[in-house]
């Protein structure tokens, strides 16, 4: 064998393989906001377990200000809420596009892949949200 061959095959061997990648774990909102939220509280053993994980959840995208897109940052709301009322805080991703693209609102439910994060965002004494995620698909 030669050194480039050699060299080649050793890189491709340090590739991961299909068998090695790892679907996203799917969480639904259900889960996300099945408890009453406190200030302050020890969020759920259930809930923490996905910080740091990559996740796949559907719910409506919407934009703070109301505006149809392109956007870089969207919220991910409870699809149960029927786009009614005002969610509580633990129905709401503050999702933020990984590669700094932009997207237009889509307004029936979709799914959205990327990695939350879990915890309380706190600015002036108030829980601005619990969840966040760095997105990196979504399917309509």
């Amino acid at each position: 064998m030669s050194p480039l061959t050699w060299i080649a095959a050793a890189a491709i061997s340090l590739l991961p393989s299909s068998s090695t990648l790892v679907d996203p774990t799917e969480v639904d909102f259900a889960t996300l906001s099945g408890f009453d939220f406190k200030q302050g509280m020890d969020l759920p053993s259930e809930i923490t377990a996905y910080n740091g994980t990559e996740i796949k959840v559907s719910g409506f995208m919407a934009t703070e200000d109301g505006s149809p897109g392109p956007v870089s940052e969207f919220l991910l709301i409870n699809d149960a809420c029927g786009c009614e009322g005002t969610p509580k805080i633990n129905e709401v991703i503050f999702c933020y596009m990984a590669d700094g693209s932009q997207v237009e609102i889509d307004p029936g439910v979709v799914s959205v892949t990327g990695t939350l994060d879990v915890g309380e965002e706190v600015d002036y004494g108030v829980v601005l949200s619990l969840y966040r995620m760095e997105v990196t698909q979504i399917d309509t």
